[in-house]
Parts: structure tokens; C-alpha cells; sequence
């Protein structure tokens, strides 16, 4: 079957994945909005865990209806005018979400990061590292309840090509933002240093700037806010998030910084679990990685 691609241009169908938890309904409110915003197709799709017995039995049925029955509730009384299409699948959550995004055209995967116990014990949050390391879509995790468009927004950046792809994915999606770039930078051995160790990391500082300049202005985007920090990349993000009230954090899965030289590893995931705001993971195409 072959891959959805992302055309930012023309958003053609959103696919919310939710395991019906509550923290799920934040997900669905917003892509309820952006799918208004941009007059195009949601999907929901929700996945129950099989049997243990494996057999597609009365049981598991009735936990199939009993989810699109849920779902159907929640967009009604959301908004009933909204056109909606519902899938509800059986097996593993996110192969079952690549299989969907294919088959309906999604260009954008919205989720919680929640869990439910009523339709099985699937940990949706658990599938985010799973689907950033095979999706070619970007991936959007909410944790916020909608007040409108996402406007305070920060893309991390190592100002590799994959970091660039974010910064452009997110000018498609959202042509009138003026997001920041953000860039965390380390110095190496100074702990090692005495007197001369505040003087390295000043000059550290100035070189960052200078390179994040040159990065926006070969990029085609001069002019727009930089912010770049001494520290552990995801410590310094949420800091910053939290500190001017990010609406959202935008994180390219693959680089060659701390930050994404993990692929979606240890700093990344503790920035997903962490990040006080909604958080758009954006794989670069050509660095995908089997899971």
C-alpha cells in the first residue's frame, strides 16, 4: 500500500486516533477545529484490543459497536454539522493507524497522550514513538483544550535539513505564524574550565545566533524570532514553553543535535511527556527508520 505524503499546501483529510479516554477529548476538539479551519475531512478512528482468545466473538463485538457508538456521541455533541467518517479497527494501534491515514488520505495524525481501560489496555501515548519512527505524516500530540489557532508557537531547530522541513511544515499548515526558532547548544568539557568557562559559553551563544541567522536566511524565513539557550535541549524547551505560554512545540524526529540525534529516544519522548503544550512531531521522509 502505498504511503500518504504530506502536501502542506492543500490539507486533504485529518485522522484523529483516540482510545476514548478523556484526555482524548481534547485531541478530538481540536481536530474538529482544524478540520473547520480548513474545510477539509476528519477521520476517527479507534482501535480495540482482540481477545485473548484471539476469536471474533460476541464480546469483542459488542466492543466494537459500543466504541462507534461512543464516538458518534462525542462529534454530535461537538458539532453535528461537522461530516465525520468512523473507524473502528481491531489489532495493533498503530500499524491499524497506518493502514487508515493510507486508506483515507489523511495528512496529519492527531492524538492524546491518554489511555483507556473500558474498550482494552491500550496505552495510546505508548504508540506516539512507535508512529514516529514509520509515519510519514506529522504527528500531532494535544494536551490542551482548544482556545483557537495554535499562535504561540516554537520550532526546535539544529538547523539541519530535517529542521528546516519542520519549520516549513508548520508555515503550510499555518501560513500566518510567526514561530520562533528555538536552539539549545552544549559546551563540550566545561566543567573542566575555571575563569574561562562563562566566556565559552558567551561565545557559543553569539556563534548559535549567527548560524540560526544564516539557517532562516537560506531557508527563505529571515527575520523570524530566534531564541537560543545554554542546556539540556528538552529541559530548556519546556522552560521556554512554559515561560511564554507555547500554544505549541514543534520537533523534527530526525537532526544531528542532542535533541534528534536520538530519533525519537530519551530527550524526545521525555519532551512529549513533559512538554506543557501541544507538541508537532514532523518526520523527515527520506530519514524514516523501521520500528
Amino acid at each position: 500500500m502505498k504511503s500518504p505524503v504530506w502536501n502542506p499546501e492543500k490539507p486533504r483529510a485529518i485522522l484523529l486516533a483516540t482510545d476514548l479516554s478523556s484526555r482524548c477529548d481534547r485531541a478530538l476538539d481540536r481536530a474538529m477545529f482544524l478540520a473547520r479551519q480548513w474545510g477539509t475531512r476528519l477521520v476517527v478512528l479507534t482501535v480495540v484490543e482482540p481477545d485473548a482468545s484471539r476469536r471474533a466473538d460476541a464480546s469483542s463485538a459488542d466492543r466494537r459497536v459500543s466504541a462507534y457508538n461512543r464516538i458518534r456521541r462525542d462529534i454530535a455533541s461537538s458539532d453535528a454539522d461537522l461530516p465525520v467518517e468512523v473507524r473502528v479497527r481491531e489489532g495493533d494501534v498503530s500499524e491499524q493507524i497506518g493502514v487508515v491515514a493510507a486508506e483515507t488520505g489523511c495528512s496529519l495524525i492527531v492524538t492524546g497522550t491518554a489511555r483507556s481501560e473500558l474498550f482494552g489496555r491500550i496505552a495510546l501515548g505508548s504508540t506516539v514513538e512507535r508512529l514516529s519512527r514509520t509515519t510519514a505524516l506529522p504527528l500531532l500530540t494535544v494536551r490542551d483544550r482548544v482556545h483557537g489557532p495554535h499562535a504561540r508557537i516554537a520550532v526546535a531547530s539544529d538547523f539541519s535539513s530535517s529542521s528546516q522541513h519542520a519549520l516549513e511544515t508548520i508555515l503550510g499548515l499555518i501560513p500566518e505564524a510567526q514561530p520562533s526558532v528555538f536552539h539549545a547548544f552544549d559546551v563540550p568539557f566545561l566543567g573542566l574550565m575555571d575563569t574561562q568557562g562563562e566566556a565559552v559559553v558567551e561565545q557559543a551563544r553569539i556563534d548559535a545566533i549567527a548560524a540560526a541567522e544564516t539557517f532562516l536566511r537560506d531557508a527563505g524565513h529571515p527575520g523570524l524570532p530566534v531564541v537560543v539557550v545554554h542546556g539540556d535541549p528538552a529541559a530548556r524547551l519546556r522552560e521556554h514553553a512554559s515561560a511564554h505560554d507555547l500554544d505549541l512545540i514543534v520537533v523534527a524526529t530526525h537532526g544531528r543535535s542532542a535533541l534528534f540525534k536520538v530519533l525519537i529516544g530519551s530527550i524526545a519522548q521525555r519532551m512529549l511527556e513533559l512538554s506543557p503544550c501541544d507538541t508537532l512531531l514532523v518526520p523527515e521522509p527520506k530519514a524514516r527508520v523501521k520500528p
